[in-house]
């Protein structure tokens, strides 16, 4: 593994430092299936958060890879075989969706709290002590909130370097209130760190959470698809992207060029910039399909263009190898269910276009798909 390590960023030394910060925690971006790209954690890089096929650069730190795994094999083979160029890995025991649950993946790990604590044993038997390995859960469904903390105990046993903890169940709506005192308990607890997660869309609802959870960290998943500069201090209530980040969104397209898709490229803008489209131009952006008529656009609407930059800022994309680890069994795929596709727009996006193509010309962002559903 040595001849491929990278220079390794230690994750508690990040929340150490965080503590001693004026705001006083980790800012986290949550991993986020098609949307945590290199070239989107670059832009939240950009704006002060920490943060499918993986793609690193030299400067992509810290850095932690969530897996979705139900068993011990699954998650060991996938975290040795990524060891080399990532901070840490994450065991998803988050995912609420009914497809998951049902294939024991995510919450439906839950079901199975033996497993979980197996699958994490065993990687701590395989990888270095000072590797972070971290848990993303949510609350226990029906038991109490004495269960939630139990549990997160027995991992700190088992060696988790901290948990992220959602402050609602598995079946729980969004539009739910987030479990506050739960958190706060499950903090209280441990001492490993704890982030909590839910619920936030502003940079002054991530502090009002810290300052009511002491969670030693926050993360955030679809309140920075819709405002990737949501940690940034200067934006303190705003729940909409300041024009700047999509500036700055455009200089990566501009200068990673063919390296980030179309398709990629183009939906961050769409939840980024249509609360503040009316429909016709909303609709008119849906329809494009090259970078050239994205830039032509802000350039005409918004006298905004991609800059010119120096080559030397450019992104340093690094080639992950991947024989310095070889599984010891092969892993089957799912029989009968379709395969992961980047080039496919996925449900999230599917949803949001049909959300935003309704909407009228006064469609609100405080009345948007990312409040219903985030």
């Amino acid at each position: 593994m040595n001849s491929t390590e990278r220079s390794r960023c230690n994750i508690l030394d990040l929340f150490r430092e965080a503590k001693r910060q004026k705001h006083g925690f980790l800012r986290v971006s949550a991993p986020m299936v098609r949307y945590s790209k290199l070239e989107f954690r670059h832009l939240l890089r950009k704006h002060f958060a920490r943060q499918n096929e993986f793609r690193t650069s030299t400067d992509d730190h810290p850095v932690i890879a969530q897996f979705a795994a139900k068993n011990a094999a699954e998650f060991s083979n996938a975290s040795q075989l990524i060891y080399p160029y990532v901070d840490g890995v994450d065991l998803n025991c988050g995912c609420p969706q009914s497809w998951a649950i049902s294939k024991g993946y995510g919450c439906g790990l839950l079901k199975r709290p033996e497993k979980i604590k197996d699958i994490i044993l065993s990687i701590r038997r395989v990888l270095k002590e000072d590797f972070s390995v971290s848990v993303k859960m949510r609350l226990f469904y029906n038991e109490g909130r004495d269960s939630t903390v139990d549990f997160a105990r027995q991992l700190e046993k088992c060696g988790v370097s901290f948990i992220t903890l959602h402050g609602r169940n598995m079946w729980q709506k969004s539009s739910e209130p987030l479990n506050v005192a739960a958190i706060q308990d499950v903090k209280k607890s441990l001492q490993i760190p704890l982030v909590a997660n839910g619920g936030v869309r502003t940079w002054q609802e991530a502090c009002d959470l810290h300052e009511q959870t002491n969670a030693d960290g926050i993360m955030v998943a679809r309140g920075l698809l819709s405002n990737p500069a949501l940690f940034n201090p200067c934006y303190k209530n705003q729940t909409t992207t300041p024009l700047t980040c999509v500036q700055d969104w455009l200089n990566i397209g501009a200068q990673t060029d063919s390296s980030l898709q179309f398709m990629c490229f183009h939906h961050h803008l769409t939840f980024m910039w249509s609360s503040n489209m009316k429909k016709k131009p909303r609709l008119e952006f849906n329809s494009f399909s090259r970078k050239q008529q994205i830039y032509d656009f802000f350039k005409e609407k918004y006298h905004i263009e991609p800059s010119v930059l120096n080559p030397n800022n450019q992104l340093k994309y690094q080639k992950c190898t991947y024989n310095h680890f070889t599984p010891e069994l092969a892993l089957k795929g799912l029989n009968g269910e379709e395969a992961w596709n980047s080039n496919s727009h996925g449900k999230f996006f599917k949803e949001f276009q049909k959300k935003i193509v309704e909407k009228d010309d006064h469609y609100e962002l405080e009345n948007s798909f990312f409040n219903e559903l985030s």
